[in-house]
């Protein structure tokens, strides 16, 4: 009777090592999401607009994005939601290139209620909007295919193709948040934009003022789960596999 009470024992409390491992497991983000829109680019800000938006995206915080395609926890409704979502407008004062944000950092990327998605439960934070890592070596050189550039301080990549065109990419990471729990899992973001001419034309466009340009956007999350949590199931499984190989040795003998 004593043994078969430890061994209940032992089972509750390898059962609520399991139970406690369940809430940060419970409700991870995961998935990928991609966008398309426009942004304009200055020297010092970076907006954001619907492709509607007629001239350049105006400097009001949060414009409107259109909906897109996804996976995962970012499918649908997310993905192509009718009434998109809002995208914050960056700049060098609320995400300077290559630092990192305070706290969960810039509240980035909201979803809109629609029919479909009456109360969003996903959003979007910018933690660092990275250096580009194109170099300035070629930035000002004549136009071949190959070339990177990364103007001075700047956060976009740029890269001549191989038939006279280039694009540009702006990389950023930050977190996807589960609003109802308040979880937060690793979220990259990724901003690509092609131009039919070299950079090298593009820059000195840019030289002249700020660029509108289409952009095509990818929001990847990843969870991972926290090494106190897998510690949590990893005891709650050893203890069950422990307590049952003691069963079994005693209804062997």
């Amino acid at each position: 009777m004593m043994n078969k009470r430890k061994f209940l024992l032992g089972i509750g409390g390898c059962g609520t090592l399991l139970i406690l491992s369940l809430p940060a497991l419970a409700a991870p983000v995961n998935g990928s999401l991609t966008l398309g829109g426009n942004f304009t680019v200055g020297a010092t800000f970076l907006n954001f607009c619907d492709p509607a938006t007629v001239g350049p995206c105006p400097a009001a915080p949060g414009n409107w994005n259109v909906p897109g395609t996804g996976t995962g926890d970012l499918g649908s409704p997310y993905a192509n939601d009718p009434n998109g979502g809002l995208i914050t407008n960056l700049n060098n004062v609320n995400a300077p290139v290559g630092t990192t944000l305070a706290g969960n950092g810039l509240l980035f990327l909201t979803f809109a209620p629609s029919a479909a998605l009456s109360t969003p439960d996903i959003q979007f934070y910018l933690k660092q909007l990275e250096a580009g890592s194109g170099g300035t070596a070629n930035c000002g050189a004549p136009a071949a295919a190959g070339q990177t550039c990364t103007p001075t301080g700047s956060a976009v990549t740029f890269l001549n193709g191989d038939s006279g065109n280039s694009s540009a990419t702006i990389t950023a990471i930050g977190f996807a948040q589960r609003i109802s729990t308040g979880e937060l899992d690793p979220l990259k973001m990724i901003f690509t934009s092609q131009f039919n001419t070299p950079f090298q034309t593009v820059l000195a466009n840019f030289a002249a003022g700020p660029i509108t340009q289409a952009y095509s956007a990818s929001f990847t999350a990843s969870p991972v789960p926290e090494p106190s949590t897998m510690s949590l199931v990893m005891m709650g499984l050893l203890g069950f596999g422990v307590l049952s190989r003691r069963r079994l040795g005693r209804s062997n003998g």
